[in-house]
């Protein structure tokens, strides 16, 4: 939850950069809507069933270290507004996560800046 934080108190310069951060959460529907209330400038959308998590092979094959279930791998994608996949960031270690100033400079390098 510290990277949701991270991204939310950073959330203007996503507005700037005409950006939408979305996530897909393991969890089920209710807990995502919770999740939504505390992160408003996100958008969380609930994948508890793994559509879209299997549909982007970001299953990772090691169990949870913190439940020993299946997790999704953190990945960041950018998506231009065409839906073409432009940049895919998936760190060798599941504890690493982009910073919102790391984030905000692959937008600007793989979607053309700040618009």
């Amino acid at each position: 939850m510290i990277e949701l934080g991270q991204l939310e108190a950073h959330h203007n310069e996503f507005d700037k950069r005409q950006t939408r951060v979305i996530v897909a959460s393991t969890e089920n529907t209710a807990d995502a809507q919770r999740t939504q209330a505390d992160f408003p400038h996100l958008l969380i959308v609930a994948d508890n069933e793994h559509g879209l998590i299997d549909a982007l092979g970001v299953m990772d094959p090691r169990p949870s270290p913190a439940t020993g279930g299946n997790m999704a791998a953190p990945t960041t994608c950018l998506v231009d507004k065409k839906g073409v996949v432009r940049w895919v960031f998936r760190p060798s270690r599941v504890i690493e996560r982009l910073s919102p100033t790391e984030l905000a400079a692959a937008i600007d390098q793989n979607l053309g800046g700040k618009r």
